[in-house]
């Protein structure tokens, strides 16, 4: 008799749980007011509600975002790139980037890895990027 009461107390409280949680319909507008308190300890939260303020979004950053071409400064190698370290593709020069970008153009490394019989034609060539050769770059 005790067993059936403890199993009759553990199913009646479950129950009494499941259904106080599953009773209550949401709206949207009760879950827009449920939310309120934690849209508001948010830090921007006044960006939601005002919008950018005139110096976020004004001629000042469109200036700053031109658009220019990749021009290749002059022969050089990656042994100390500093602002140069950001690696171009070898056909980068012409190609649309922001003005002020510096990149360093690599170069082409062309090894034959299978020759003719007579060894005067390469059939086939391994191809990488070289970073001893190369182009220090700007987008201007």
């Amino acid at each position: 008799m005790k067993m059936k009461k403890k199993i009759l107390a553990t199913v009646l409280f479950g129950c009494a749980l499941s259904g106080s949680a599953f009773a209550e319909k949401v709206t949207y507008e009760k879950a827009l007011a449920d939310a309120k308190a934690y849209q508001d300890s948010l830090p921007n939260h006044e960006n939601a509600v005002s919008g950018l303020e005139p110096w976020e979004a004004g001629d000042t950053t469109a200036a700053a975002n031109q658009m220019g071409k990749w021009v290749k400064l002059g022969s050089s190698t990656m042994l100390n790139a500093g602002q140069y370290a950001s690696v171009l593709s070898p056909n980068a020069a012409g190609q649309s980037c922001l003005k002020g970008e510096k990149g360093f153009i690599a170069g082409i490394k062309k090894e034959c890895i299978q020759w003719n019989s007579g060894g005067s034609f390469c059939y086939k060539e391994k191809i990488s990027l070289s970073m001893d050769t190369g182009f220090k770059a700007e987008c201007r």
